[in-house]
């Protein structure tokens, strides 16, 4: 397994959705399939009819274009497949984001080594319990009021510089992590990239639902890094009265700059 695939900006690029992935008889079918369609439609008339035509005029589209959206979504990207080969699950779900935070690589590392800080700009985390053997107890909130437990343990600790983990055999969900820590160009502060993963529960069907979920405010990666760098350039997140913890208490305040920022 490689341990380390390279980092993704994001689950699906936005030139991917407008790559032609509709080629071959396949695209011939959606064209005579939304005529036919078109065609029963306007000769039915009524309500049913005129679902026909809209069905049938979606069709066409497809196949005109050579484009389906739908298609591209239920598709893992380049570093989900990479992930599927190297993990072996059956797929994969993967969210991946870089951000610049005006703060020394050394602490932002250690403030992130000690996992009792991620519930603190982790806004899907209710709780976290660091366990004896390098493990880590994670509790997330869910709709409904409900909760999802699991265990993982650390792969990897490079001081400064790169932490992984992934979950034990008996997770509801297998997943993993990984964070780096760059100098960012300039002098400016650090360069942090952050991967979480995960295995759909129902294959390429759960994918698709997966993708549903990334629309959630809890589950967007690039949400949590701005909080974390908010906590750790001003000491304080905006839209929470959570301060950063007194282990940190060596931080000081320090304006943003205009170029910092998510990627």
């Amino acid at each position: 397994m490689n341990p380390h695939p390279p980092l993704a900006a994001e689950r699906i690029p936005p030139e991917r959705l407008h790559q032609a992935n509709v080629q071959g008889l396949e695209r011939a079918a959606s064209l005579a399939g939304g005529s036919l369609l078109i065609g029963k439609g306007l000769r039915r008339g009524g309500l049913g009819g005129g679902l026909q035509v809209i069905l049938g005029g979606l069709a066409l589209v497809r196949g005109l274009s050579g484009r389906c959206a739908l298609k591209a979504a239920m598709q893992p990207s380049p570093l989900e497949q990479q992930l599927i080969e190297d993990t072996h699950w059956r797929s994969a779900k993967a969210l991946a984001r870089s951000i610049t935070i005006n703060r020394p690589r050394e602490e932002l590392y250690r403030y992130w080594r000690d996992f009792n800080n991620l519930p603190t700009f982790m806004t899907f985390l209710e709780h976290i319990e660091v366990l004896p053997g390098a493990r880590v107890r994670w509790v997330a909130r869910l709709p409904m009021g409900k909760t999802l437990e699991w265990t993982t343990h650390l792969t990897e600790d490079l001081p400064g510089e790169r932490l992984a983990w992934e979950s034990e055999a008996n997770a509801p969900i297998r997943n993993l992590g990984r964070v780096t820590f760059r100098d960012a160009p300039d002098e400016q502060g650090t360069e942090i990239q952050a991967l979480i993963a995960y295995e759909p529960p129902a294959g390429r069907v759960g994918h698709a639902l997966a993708g549903l979920l990334d629309q959630l405010p809890a589950f967007k990666t690039a949400q949590d890094l701005r909080r974390l760098k908010q906590l750790m350039e001003t000491g304080e997140i905006a839209t929470s009265r959570m301060t950063r913890d007194a282990r940190v208490e060596t931080l000081q305040p320090v304006p943003p700059t205009a170029e910092q920022g998510i990627h």
